[in-house]
């Protein structure tokens, strides 16, 4: 068993930059804080290639520069002593790690290319070997996150692998989680499980699809991972034919200076106070339904189209890409008394229609909800759409952070008085 102040389930992009800010802070002597990040395959999952749809070869939709600690502006939640905690993080930037690899000159002068998921994912790892101050990294897998006793903690129920069967317990102070979510339902018919594939579908699994055969393949969704998956069946099955259905172009976002704006810092346009339809733009979604062909040996494509509105067509075999959903994750690991506790604090939330606007607050976490649940991928709606992907990283820690240091009484607030004597920071 152990015992922190941060709990957080999952090793990608925002828990590395969450333990990059603590271990900066305790580096500094500003506090003593205690994270532990717990990781059921590998640092960095998602973005390695060796799990899920992705192959680790797509292009990163962001320049690498967009690392653990941007935007690099601490000091708006934590006043003077937040440039210093920037400064402390050059040690884990992007450059840094592209100079240890001796690639950094070579990649600012071919213009500062895209790098591929892989190179991100290695990066990422690197910060997590390299964030030690306080922090702490264990293998398993979360089966059940329930309240202590005194209902002040939250604790994990973690099984190590090889000893599925003997868990150990994990609390902390905090829960955050980050990891992808499980992929977002699709409703179909159970006859036709063997045709639809996921986000979480395993590169091997699509070998189910004929070889050799003009098979229809429907792949929803205009996603990284929709792109992804059309890349991988084109060069699978090349007499496939493949559709794409996605309710906008299937392309990533743009870098434009507005967009960049509000992504690194959605204050800069007042994000929270724009109308929910404004805001709506940036996260869209899509439902789509999946029966069984009259013959049995395809899936029938239910889906609405603006010019013959709600027709169906019929595909071999379909792929849902369209995302993913954290609180069906969550539904899974909260036992029943912990949801009913959950919604008694903050509202109905399990069983919310798909345009519900889930209630998170500032620090990123479910309002209302003691101890807190952080969820930073469901800010971005409410918060500001950078904390759904990796657009301001290091603004997504400090958030998280911000209400937690309060608590602890560690001085970096902009209004503490202790920020007017350094010296006391660091006897």
């Amino acid at each position: 068993m152990s015992e922190s102040d941060i709990l957080i389930v999952g090793a990608g992009a925002k828990a590395a930059a969450i333990a990059a800010k603590v271990h900066t802070i305790n580096s500094l002597g500003l506090g003593e804080i205690s994270m532990t990040v717990i990781e059921k395959t590998e640092p960095a999952a998602s973005w390695l290639g060796r799990n899920g749809m992705t192959s680790g070869e797509e292009p990163l939709a962001i320049p690498p520069i967009k690392d653990v600690g941007f935007p690099y502006q601490s000091s708006r939640q934590f006043g003077a002593l937040g440039d210093e905690i920037d400064a402390a993080l050059l040690p884990l930037t992007w450059q840094r790690f592209a100079m240890e690899r001796h690639e950094y000159a070579t990649w600012v002068n071919s213009g500062s290319p895209s790098v591929m998921h892989r190179d991100y994912g290695e990066y990422l790892g690197w910060v997590l070997e390299r964030a030690t101050e306080g922090v702490r990294i264990y293998d398993g897998r979360v089966t059940e996150v329930s309240l202590s006793d005194e209902g002040d903690r939250w604790q994990a129920e973690v099984a190590e692998r090889g000893q599925p069967e003997d868990p150990e317990r994990h609390t902390g102070r905090i829960l955050v989680l980050t990891g992808p979510g499980v992929h977002r339902h699709f409703p179909h018919d159970p006859e036709v499980e063997s045709r639809v594939f996921h986000c979480d579908s395993r590169r091997e699994e699509l070998a189910r699809v004929p070889e050799g055969e003009p098979v229809e393949i429907a792949i929803i969704g205009g996603g990284e991972s929709a792109l992804s998956a059309l890349v991988f069946l084109r060069d699978l099955r090349p007499q496939a034919r493949l559709t794409i259905y996605t309710p906008t172009l299937p392309l990533s976002r743009g870098e434009s200076f507005l967009e960049n704006r509000v992504f690194a810092d959605p204050d800069n346009v007042d994000w929270e106070h724009l109308d929910i339809e404004t805001r709506r733009d940036f996260v869209k979604h899509c439902d789509r339904g999946v029966s069984l062909a009259s013959d049995g040996e395809g899936a029938l494509l239910e889906f609405d189209s603006p010019s013959e509105g709600e027709t169906a067509q019929r595909y071999d075999y379909v792929v849902n890409c369209t995302g993913f959903d954290l609180l069906r994750q969550l539904r899974g690991l909260f036992p029943d008394g912990v949801r009913d506790e959950v919604e008694e604090q903050c509202g109905p939330l399990w069983d919310s229609p798909p345009k519900f606007e889930v209630p998170i607050g500032r620090g990123l976490e479910l309002e209302g909800v003691r101890p807190r649940l952080h969820i930073p991928g469901l800010g971005g709606l409410r918060q500001g759409p950078g904390f759904a992907n990796l657009g301001s990283l290091g603004l997504l820690a400090n958030r998280v952070l911000q209400p937690l240091l309060e608590e602890l009484e560690v001085p970096t607030a902009p209004n503490s008085a202790k920020m007017q004597d350094k010296s006391l920071l660091l006897d």
